[in-house]
């Protein structure tokens, strides 16, 4: 079986008949540089499938339609049967596919299908009754990223994608940790960043989970930098003793304090600003369903995107494009790209988000942020953002920290996918 797709520069499109039809080989058709420089992306994606696929080019002058038709007779003569994939590419190729097709439906089987990404509808082009396409496939996060050309970057202790164990014990530890941030998220952000500035200093890797460090008594009142940043909130020293979050806690008259961890992903929880939102937010979005089952086929915590899929080392001269997104979701084959935001944040957020969501996405993908509290949200700078996330259709669900499980749970029910 062949499969004739129409080069378009949103990925998907070009891809979505491989891994709908499976097909034994695959011709593109389109601008011969564009083609060029994806063929080993889309190598590697259908490798990573196990899928046997010969790819082979057809370049056109995407700007004259005589070239087109040319070069379609040409295959459309070739053999006997053709599948042509209607779901992307330029309106002029589009249209002498229609002439073509016109010229030989009737001495030739030409198969014409177009697939809605975001429904996953199939249209009968050719109107013979006939859907080569069945069922609609899936996709991961990282095969989202993959098929765009990036990476996941893997996790190291100076960065990347740390992969979280989501066991149920877990899960119910992230519920009280959120349970306990939600009453002050504001507060919450200043002792998580100003714990994690010392612990930094003291035991800076993953794995280490032992903390020590003077607790002083007046802000500045330390020579050491990163002791000058801490804020002390007993109340939560106390919560944390009593959920066993950290252990063996003592504190002497000259105020030096020592603990340790529980593990180390708890001890990410209490050192990095942010993380308890992002780790409801992926929580809930596993639990969420709709009338169909789960409304997200695929939930990532903290993706760092590798934007070439080509890792280089931190003395490299070429440095890696990358980027942080807090979660990323997938509904059938549109990509969610969502912003964790515990603390104040402003119009920048919203470029970021925009970025990374057209480079791995394009036009199918949806954005979101989830806050706990802006700021001084009566004033015009609030509502200037909220018009501008509305102009940038990204979906904004706010005041967080206030909804309870099922509110939050309606909130991305309600999210336009």
């Amino acid at each position: 079986m062949t499969v004739v797709e129409f080069y378009d520069g949103v990925a998907i499109s070009n891809m979505i008949s491989c891994l709908a039809i499976k097909p034994e080989r695959v011709v593109f058709v389109g601008d011969k540089k564009a083609i060029k420089d994806h063929k080993p992306v889309y190598e590697r994606f259908v490798q990573r499938h196990n899928l046997n696929i010969e790819f082979s080019f057809r370049p056109v002058d995407r700007n004259k339609i005589d070239n087109i038709i040319d070069v379609l007779t040409d295959i459309v003569q070739t053999q006997d049967e053709y599948i042509f994939d209607l779901t992307g590419g330029d309106d002029l190729v589009l249209v002498a596919m229609g002439v073509v097709y016109e010229k030989y439906k009737d001495s030739k089987k030409i198969l014409m299908h177009r697939i809605n990404i975001t429904t996953g509808s199939v249209a009968d082009c050719d109107r013979d009754g006939i859907l080569v396409v069945t069922r609609m496939p899936k996709m991961s996060v990282e095969d989202n990223i993959m098929i765009y050309g990036g990476d996941i970057a893997p996790f190291s202790e100076d960065g990347g994608t740390y992969v979280w164990d989501f066991n149920d014990d877990f899960v119910k530890d992230v519920k009280v940790l959120w349970d306990i941030c939600r009453e002050k998220p504001w507060l919450w952000n200043t002792f998580t960043t100003s714990l994690g500035c010392v612990a930094k200093d003291y035991c800076p890797k993953s794995y280490q989970l032992e903390f020590a460090a003077k607790k002083p008594s007046d802000k500045g009142n330390s020579k050491n930098k990163a002791d000058n940043e801490i804020v002390w909130v007993q109340e939560y020293i106390r919560e944390f003793l009593k959920h066993g979050f950290i252990r063996k806690y003592r504190e002497d008259k000259d105020g030096n304090v020592s603990f340790s961890f529980r593990d180390a992903q708890i001890k990410r929880c209490l050192t990095i600003a942010g993380t308890v939102l992002e780790l409801i937010t992926s929580i809930y979005c596993s639990e969420v369903e709709n009338k169909d089952g789960r409304l997200f086929d695929d939930v990532a915590t903290g993706v760092m995107i590798d934007w070439d899929a080509e890792f280089h080392a931190e003395n490299d001269v070429i440095k890696d494009t990358e980027n942080e997104i807090d979660v990323i979701l997938m509904h059938g084959l549109v990509p969610v790209f969502v912003s964790c935001k515990n603390g104040q944040y402003d119009d920048e957020a919203l470029y970021k988000l925009e970025t990374v969501a057209g480079r791995f996405g394009g036009p199918y993908a949806k954005k979101v942020l989830i806050s706990t509290y802006y700021g001084k949200e009566n004033n015009d700078d609030h509502e200037h953002f909220v018009q501008r996330a509305k102009d940038m259709d990204i979906q904004l669900i706010q005041k967080a920290h206030k909804l309870t499980r099922e509110e939050f749970l309606t909130k991305l029910r309600s999210l336009r996918l």
